[in-house]
């Protein structure tokens, strides 16, 4: 068995991200800096706690929780587009816009022939 080859971080509770964020904002360390190599975290890490903590009132965790939430739309669209229920503009515009993905295919398949 091989071992890790990244260090693998500790995983902070809510109420643990909350007293480190306190202890950032009642003035108890140096600065972000000085916080988060004490802990052996990311400056980033706290100041993404930071920030939640001053919108929110408290550090927030998204672990496991997907983006679909947020952004129901991304991806590629489940119902494939029908074209016999398009307008005869609707159908040009798509045939048009495949046109153009194909001649960008192409066209970058040919750049990277002449990188080589």
């Amino acid at each position: 068995m091989s071992e890790r080859k990244t260090k693998k971080h500790r995983q902070y509770t809510i109420d643990e991200k909350n007293e480190i964020v306190q202890m950032y904002l009642t003035g108890e360390t140096k600065g972000i800096g000085s916080l988060a190599k004490d802990l052996d975290i990311y400056n980033s890490m706290i100041e993404r706690w930071i920030k939640q903590y001053q919108e929110f009132g408290t550090t927030v965790d998204r672990r496991g929780k997907s983006t679909k939430d947020q952004v129901p739309n991304k991806g590629r669209p489940k119902n494939p587009v029908k074209l016999e229920d398009m307008s005869k503009e609707q159908l040009i515009e798509h045939v048009r816009m495949i046109e153009d993905i194909k001649k960008a295919a192409a066209y970058l398949k040919k750049q990277k022939k002449n990188t080589k």
